[in-house]
Parts: C-alpha cells; sequence; structure tokens
C-alpha cells in the first residue's frame, strides 16, 4: 500500500496497515502535575470499522497508568475514505521533578514500538476548582445515600433526542477513609460478561476504547473516594424505543470472603423529534463552526482555500460533504474532507473540516454564508438550527468575461445587483440580454413590414 503522510495533531504519522505501520506518538515532555502524558499508537485502514487490536503499554517509573482512550479520523485520498485510528495510554505524575524514563517499548498485535528514554518534567500549577453546572445534578444524584463502597451505572442523559449522543459509565466508587481491604476477583471475564449486558440495543456506538480500568480520584463534599472506571461508551439512539439496562453485579474479595455490590438499574427515554423534512436525515447534537480563508481578499482569477470545521457533540458522521455549485461569480472545486471522532471529558466529540478552493470569476464582494451552511437539530434549543458561514470574500480586477464589467459606471444594473444579498446572487445566472433585444427588434421589424405590405393590398 502506498506511503501517505497524515497530520494528526501535533504529530505526523506514516502508517499503512496495522502489521506494518502501527506508529508510536508521544506527548508533551514538560508537563504539569494537573496535565497528563499520553503514549499513542496509530493504524490507518480502508475499513471504517476495525477489531481492537492486542496491545499492550508500558509501566513508566514515577508515573500511574490512568486509562486508554480511542479516536477515529477519516481522511480523503484521490477520492477514496482513509481511516486512522488512534489509541492513547495516559499516565499521571503523583509529584513535581524530573523523572528518567527509560527505553521502552508498546506491544501491538505481537509488533513492537520501541522509545527511546528521554526526561519528564512536571511543574507546579495554580491548582484551580472547577465545577461543571451542567453535572451538578448528575453527581447529586450519583452520590445520593452512598456513604461507602458502591458500583454504579450512570448516563449523562436519560431522555435524549433520538440521534443525541448519551455516555455511559460503569465505575467501582471506593472511599478513601474506607479500612476494609478489597481486591478484585477475575476482572478478565466478569468485567466483559457485565459489558454485554449493559450495552443498549438499536443504538449508534462511539467507544471510548478503556481495555484498563481507569483510576482517578473524585471528591464530593469534601469526601474523597477513588474511582475505579470499566467501561465508558457514547450511544446515539437511533429510534425512540425505551431502553433499559438491568442491575450489574461486581464480585470483590473481601480478604477471602467473597462479596457483591450491584448497580441500579437504568432506564433511557429516546424522545422523537419534531417534525421536519430532514427528520432523521441531519446530525442531532450541538455544534460550532471554525472557518477560515486563506485570504479575504483577491483578484479575479486568484485562488483562496476555505476551511470548515464543524465541531459538536453529535454524531458527526451524519455531516454531508457540502457539494457546492459554481455560479458566475465564484467557482467551487474541493480539496478534501477529513472527520474525526475523539473523547472529551464525558464526550464524543466529532470534527467534519472541509476544504474547498474558490476562484472568483468577477469582482465584488461575496457573503459566503449564501454558499456554506449546515443544517441540523439543535439540542441547547430543541429546534433545528442552520451554522452559516461569516466569512466574507471581497474580489477586486477585471471581470473574466469582458462583456461584463461589475464595476463600470455604465453598468448600473450589475452595480445593483452587486448590492443584492448574497443568497439572491447565487441563483443569477449571465444572460445575454443584447441578443434577446436584438432578436426582439427583428421580430417587431418583420411584423411591421407584414402590416404594411397587407395595408397596400
Amino acid at each position: 500500500m502506498r506511503r501517505i503522510f497524515l497530520f494528526f495533531g501535533v504529530f505526523l504519522l506514516a502508517f499503512t496497515d496495522l502489521r506494518a505501520q502501527a506508529t508510536l506518538l508521544m506527548g508533551e515532555k514538560a508537563i504539569t502535575l494537573e496535565e497528563n502524558f499520553s503514549l499513542s499508537f496509530v493504524f490507518k485502514s480502508a475499513n471504517a470499522s476495525v477489531e481492537t487490536p492486542a496491545y499492550k503499554f508500558p509501566e513508566l517509573p514515577g508515573l500511574r497508568k490512568l486509562g486508554v482512550s480511542r479516536s477515529k479520523a477519516t481522511d480523503i485520498q484521490n477520492g477514496e475514505p482513509v481511516y486512522s485510528f488512534t489509541f492513547s495510554q495516559y499516565y499521571q505524575a503523583s509529584t513535581t521533578g524530573t523523572f528518567l524514563i527509560p527505553s521502552a517499548e508498546i506491544i501491538v498485535n505481537q509488533q513492537s514500538l520501541k522509545m527511546d528514554g528521554f526526561a519528564l518534567q512536571v511543574s507546579a500549577s495554580e491548582q484551580k476548582e472547577e465545577v461543571i453546572e451542567e453535572n451538578k445534578a448528575e453527581i447529586e444524584e450519583l452520590f445520593k445515600g452512598q456513604n461507602s463502597v458502591f458500583l454504579a451505572l450512570t448516563s449523562t442523559q436519560t431522555q435524549p433526542f433520538v440521534g443525541q449522543g448519551f455516555t455511559l459509565k460503569f465505575s467501582l466508587f471506593i472511599p478513601d477513609d474506607n479500612s476494609t481491604r478489597y481486591s478484585f476477583d477475575r476482572n478478565d471475564i466478569q468485567i466483559p460478561a457485565l459489558i454485554q449486558k449493559l450495552r443498549p440495543k438499536n443504538c449508534w456506538e462511539e467507544s471510548f476504547g478503556l481495555q484498563e480500568v481507569k483510576v482517578s480520584k473524585v471528591v464530593y463534599k469534601n469526601k474523597k473516594y477513588t474511582e475505579y472506571r470499566f467501561f465508558q461508551s457514547t450511544y446515539f439512539a437511533l429510534d425512540a424505543k425505551k431502553i433499559t439496562i438491568p442491575s450489574l453485579s461486581l464480585q470483590l474479595l473481601k480478604n477471602t470472603e467473597k462479596i457483591v455490590f450491584s448497580s441500579k438499574p437504568l432506564i433511557i427515554s429516546p424522545k422523537e423529534l419534531p417534525n421536519h423534512p430532514l427528520k432523521g436525515k441531519v446530525p442531532v447534537g450541538d455544534f460550532r463552526l471554525v472557518e477560515s480563508l486563506t485570504r479575504t481578499q483577491v483578484q479575479t482569477g486568484d485562488s483562496v482555500v476555505y476551511v470548515s470545521s464543524v465541531i459538536g457533540d453529535g454524531n458527526s458522521i451524519l455531516w454531508e460533504a457540502k457539494l457546492v455549485e459554481s455560479d458566475y461569480f465564484l467557482n467551487f472545486s474541493p480539496l478534501g474532507t477529513q472527520s474525526s471522532v475523539y473523547p472529551y471529558g464525558d464526550k464524543m466529540l466529532g470534527n467534519k473540516m472541509e476544504k474547498i478552493l474558490i476562484i472568483p470569476s468577477q469582482p465584488g464582494k461575496f457573503a459566503l454564508k449564501s454558499y456554506f451552511n449546515w443544517i441540523y437539530f439543535n439540542t441547547r434549543t430543541a429546534a433545528y438550527d442552520t451554522l452559516k458561514s461569516e466569512a466574507v470574500l471581497t474580489v477586486s480586477g477585471q471581470p473574466s468575461d469582458r462583456l461584463l464589467n461589475t464595476l463600470s459606471e455604465t453598468m448600473p444594473l450589475y452595480r445593483e445587483l452587486e448590492k443584492l444579498a448574497s443568497d439572491k446572487v447565487i441563483g443569477y445566472r449571465w444572460v445575454d440580454w443584447k441578443g434577446i433585444v436584438n432578436v426582439l427588434v427583428g421580430l417587431i421589424l418583420v411584423w411591421l413590414v407584414f402590416l404594411m405590405t397587407k395595408a397596400k393590398r
């Protein structure tokens, strides 16, 4: 397979298939205590969905493993989609200082990815306490009536719209002041069986890719807990059928005694979307548009590249590529698209990026909102909404068609046309008015000749 270079984040990757070209990535080597160091491997596939590879990340001295996340990106190369998958292991430092990390390796499907030794700088930073308002109710519900060890299956949404993402998390919480010592009992058998029970039907899944227990600290009302997270995935309901997840039971060892903890059953009730001609055909979520033009002022015949990124917590696979029709004023040519899905906090975010080449044919000022817009169902407002471009392209110079000069003082008709809103300009095409007038004059002359001949008779 031809070797393709893909820029992902701040790294340059080179890979074509998992066996031959899984690629190692390293995170920043200077972090703060609040930040995590990451090791990642990436591979590329022609298939949109691939089997999760067998892998093993190394233990690093002075650092604690937190968990593994997975992201997926799509790039269009020569008109064909190419899918890349990234698996990232996060590490946390407990103290500040310089950590000497020896050479190590990541094993991916029996392939060894070598890592050279390096020094990791960990510095202190101002501790900031951040409270996310939208999660307060969820946290209150999670810890309500809990004073000791408990098992919890939670969802970020219990009444999502059809197509809106909701994230399921399955965790064990142990208070730090707990005096009883617990240990896991055959999690390699228990956890996969429990995950099969909790996975909802009739849903599109985007997995966070946890293959190892993610350990983190949680503080609730000044009481500290250690969370052991076994599973986390975001789901998008395909219909409005109720989703019922039964109570799940996990067996632990209390010294040598077996003890069982159970979660509460969970019910997800998706809501139907309002009726609309595009119902079920557009993404559902909370999105924003990030856009740029390589230049905002150009001459006719020059080229400019427009880049749009639609980012949000909805399922970005439903965004269709923008097939913008060229008109008399602007010519459009797609350069490529790329879509990626990646975890961010408790959400799975999507990013659909497109690059389009624009070559203006006529001078004037063009608002690109008439050419570029994205319709979606806004979960914040519970209504269909549209993201519109705010970019404006100013074009000067001579028109490519010398018969029409939109800047000429002798052409007031087209000066007025430039002042129209751009959504009205799109529908205009050049018409040879001079030719039409000549034909009409000719017809009138023929008719007059006919009348004069008839009168003489």
